[in-house]
């Protein structure tokens, strides 16, 4: 090999390492992600025995996730990082592979460099190698197999197959799919060495395959609707829907159509080179592409049941197609040059189309730790957090322990309705509902629409089921809504008083007071909860402070009015920290208060993680909206009055977050 050759290696090696790591980090972990972090979390002796349990489908890669958290920790972008090396490590194979697919051939130059370049830029394939999921690591181990198999046939030595063999009972561990591939090189080697009972053993390993993905749709039928990720397909749309993933990463829909003519022709041009190559070439693509998505097609004739990733094992072949549809002489050449040109600038349309694009900058997965955030950011110690559909619970437990410094609330979850046997109804859920929420004044629901639905299915017209409904519509359950926020894939709710209030028990504050803002808007106190075992008044940097206002008027006001909460050590410098809005998030706004009717409003201040240990005051005031200068405050008289109409609260004392 000349220093040409290893130079050009090198930067197909960087090349496709930078795009798999750039904005590694930046989307949040989706659900799936949760749930391999919520695997590796695991103590070392579930995962070895993981490894030998036939249900197990990706064991081996729970454990090198485990060991390299060891050393790298669990963010985000350490969590996605093997995947990342996976995916680059496979570009390098793949032009391996696709070069020794041409063999000898004068375009074997232009079949390598092709398939590296289609490999880098691949929509498909950088998805996952920016994902905290197997996948990736799949696509290194099938690339790994195909070129193995390829010089197996061609070579023909022993050596080859055995390394062969040792790889694909390596594969087994990292994915029970690639048994698949294990299945075609056996039926490689039986046809590269034809003897007299080649087709009855051929057709028995055919019968052994359709056992396996007997017992794999099984396993995906039962995972995948509990999910709710696969979608319906018979196996020709599957073929259509295949197609524009492996191209581009998208459903039909979702991107320009003729975006994808490029990717057509060169397929279509790779097909006529197909009967160009080598035989043992011809004999191992044509069996280790079709056998597998025979099998998976014979799969979908039963369950319905799709996704694409699961067809990762035949993705090379994909790759090594479009690769040898450059490798046309004559006229040929500048069309296939044309449409690889077409190709990689498809790609990057695709990797950067707004909504859609994983580098255009918008959320694509799902937003758990936005949703997350935002919670934990205005959660109370003693407020009800709702977790929905309960297999959420994975990313609550993975975000709210670090984007606060405070202990999480433990969720609660409810039964799946109407799944399998079960018959959980109505009935059953406003029992437990009741038994669950009894004695909070606040409750939080964090639901995934499009996983809810599976468990909880909507009603004709409904956004959500019955769970999503209970809290979307608070007012017709004789409750106050408190917000709504609403992210990619997850939406978070806040409903006030769902209990003391129907029971008709009025809470008082902890803390009495007596001022009034204006002439009509009577201050009657405040709780400070407690957030550390110190207790309230003494909360940690990067945590929250957790404060209940308690409001009456004289009279109806005829005005909207926002509170301002200010923490601050120099009151005549802006506040450290803040909290700015009307009550419980606009949803009770001072013009609908009546006279002897007490208001309450749940506030929280987050507190800065960096922010500095000490005592600090806490204030308060009313501002109109249209006016948020001191000059558009309300007055204030009364006990801890002071100046540009703020109220002196209290002096609570911060200390350093825990580490």
């Amino acid at each position: 090999m000349t220093w040409r050759w290893l130079i050009g290696w090198l930067v197909i090696g960087i090349a496709a390492l930078a795009l798999r790591l750039y904005r590694l980090g930046d989307q949040s972990l989706w659900l799936d992600e949760g749930n391999s972090w919520a695997m590796a979390m695991q103590p070392w002796t579930v995962l070895l025995i993981d490894l030998i349990r036939p249900n197990a489908a990706y064991p081996l890669y729970h454990v090198i996730l485990k060991g390299w958290m060891s050393l790298a920790g669990a963010s985000e972008w350490a969590l996605r990082f093997p995947s990342a090396i996976a995916g680059a490590l496979s570009v390098p194979l793949l032009a391996l592979a696709a070069r020794r697919a041409v063999g000898d051939s004068p375009q074997r130059d232009a079949v390598t460099i092709a398939a590296a370049l289609i490999g880098v830029c691949s929509p498909f394939a950088i998805w996952y190698a920016q994902e905290a999921k197997v996948y990736a690591l799949v696509l290194l181990v099938s690339t790994a197999i195909l070129w193995l198999t390829l010089r197996a046939v061609h070579e023909q030595r022993a050596q080859v197959w055995y390394w062969l063999i040792g790889l694909t009972v390596l594969a087994l561990f990292i994915h029970r799919l690639t048994a698949l591939l294990a299945l075609s090189a056996g039926l490689v080697w039986l046809f590269s060495r034809p003897r007299r009972y080649t087709i009855p053993i051929a057709g028995g390993l055919l019968l052994i395959g359709l056992g396996m993905i007997g017992a794999m749709a099984a396993g995906i039928g039962s995972d995948r609707a509990a999910s709710g990720a696969s979608i319906a397909a018979d196996p020709l749309t599957a073929l259509w829907l295949t197609i524009t993933r492996f191209s581009l990463d998208r459903w039909p829909g979702d991107f320009e159509w003729f975006w994808l003519v490029p990717w057509l022709l060169l397929f279509g041009l790779g097909l006529i080179g197909f009967a160009r190559l080598p035989q043992s070439s011809r004999l191992v693509i044509g069996v280790m592409g079709s056998v597998p998505l025979v099998l998976f097609g014979v799969q979908l004739l039963f369950t319905r049941l799709y996704e694409a990733r699961y067809l990762m094992i035949v993705f090379p072949i994909w790759l090594i197609t479009l690769a040898i549809g450059v490798g046309h002489t004559n006229w040929r050449r500048a069309l296939a040059w044309l449409m690889l040109t077409g190709v990689l600038t498809t790609s990057a349309l695709a990797l950067t189309q707004p909504r859609f694009g994983l580098f255009s900058g918008d959320p694509v997965k799902e937003q758990y730790r936005e949703a997350i955030g935002e919670l934990m950011r205005r959660v109370h110690p003693d407020d009800a957090v709702v977790v929905h559909p309960g297999y959420l619970r994975p990313l609550y437990d993975y975000y709210a322990s670090r984007l606060s410094s405070d202990p999480a609330p433990q969720p609660i979850s409810f039964a799946n309705f109407w799944t399998g046997e079960t018959s959980y109804t109505q009935r059953e859920w406003d029992v437990e509902r009741r038994a669950a929420l009894t004695g909070y004044t606040r409750s939080w629901l964090l639901i995934a629409p499009d996983h809810a639905r599976t468990v909880d299915p909507p009603r004709p017209g409904d956004e959500y089921g019955l769970v999503g409904n209970f809290w979307a519509f608070s007012r017709e359950q004789r409750t106050w809504p408190c917000g709504i926020w609403r992210f990619q894939g997850v939406h978070l709710f806040c409903q006030e008083a769902p209990e003391a209030y129907i029971t008709g028990e009025i809470v008082q504050p902890a803390t009495p007071g007596n001022a009034v803002f204006g002439e009509q808007l009577t201050f009657l106190g405040y709780t400070l909860k407690a957030t550390t075992p110190a207790g309230p008044g003494i909360y940690r940097a990067g945590g929250n402070i957790p404060l209940s206002l308690f409001w009456d008027v004289t009279q109806p006001l005829g005005e909207d009015y926002s509170l301002f909460i200010h923490l601050c050590r120099d009151c005549e410098q802006p506040p450290v920290a803040s909290d700015d809005g009307q009550p419980l998030a606009g949803y009770l706004p001072t013009s609908t208060w009546l006279p002897g009717k007490p208001a309450r409003d749940d506030r929280t201040v987050h507190l800065p993680p960096d922010l500095e240990p000490g005592h600090y005051q806490l204030l308060i005031g009313w501002y109109r909206p249209t006016d948020p200068t001191p000059d558009g405050r309300l007055p204030v008289r009364g006990e801890g009055a002071l100046s540009a109409g703020r109220l002196w609260l209290t002096t609570i004392e911060v200390i350093a977050g825990e580490e």
